[in-house]
């Protein structure tokens, strides 16, 4: 994890099982940037983004690959640093596969083999975000210049969210059978049946 980026927006406290997470990973040599305080999901995914783009200009210039986490993920080890070699080794956004309350995925099949994907840990190499940041329109707030890399709203009849948007804007998700947690009061996790499937490749039921 030396030389990943972990980037995180949150209003809200963290939970316990990401915090040991982060303690896991930042222990093993990951940076860690967190922006806090805007109850608009689109912007602070906007503003966190902006904010990496300007420190991996600087001190954190060796990094590339940032992985998004949000801040209740439960993320082991193994499965951060699998999406974040698979980033690399690909040049390609890379997600591990969760679970939300409605849906055995947070994810969705968009073309060829990729997806549209929840950012709860997507790794972005850092190339893909400089290049996606110079196609983007800008933005001042509070006199800083920011990036708007995604936004919510209606596309062609459907309702897109910020997450979506972004897996839009980068070309697709390469999603990997890697199952990543995800702590709402009880820790979800995708089925063993559904990681066989975004192996394969298989339409899911």
């Amino acid at each position: 994890m030396k030389k990943t980026l972990i980037l995180m927006s949150s209003n809200r406290e963290m939970e316990p099982e990401t915090r040991q997470s982060l303690r896991v990973l930042t222990k093993l040599g990951a940076a860690l940037l967190q922006e806090t305080g805007s109850s608009d999901v689109a912007f602070a995914r906007c503003r966190a983004l902006s904010w990496a783009c300007e420190h991996l200009r600087g001190e954190l210039a060796d990094r590339d690959v940032v992985l998004m986490l949000d801040d209740d993920m439960e993320v082991p080890e193994e499965v951060a640093q699998g999406v974040v070699d698979k980033a690399r080794e690909l040049g390609k956004p890379c997600a591990a596969a969760y679970a939300t309350r409605t849906s055995k995925l947070a994810a969705q099949r968009w073309k060829d083999n990729l997806w549209l994907s929840g950012l709860g840990c997507m790794a972005i190499p850092v190339s893909m975000l400089f290049e996606l940041e110079q196609r983007c329109e800008s933005f001042e707030m509070m006199g800083k210049v920011l990036t708007a890399f995604t936004w919510s709203g209606p596309d062609r009849g459907r309702w897109v969210s910020e997450d979506y948007r972004l897996s839009i804007q980068l070309g697709g998700v390469h999603l990997l059978p890697l199952p990543a947690g995800h702590v709402k009061k009880a820790t979800l996790l995708p089925d063993d049946e559904t990681l066989e499937k975004i192996a394969k490749f298989e339409p899911l039921s």
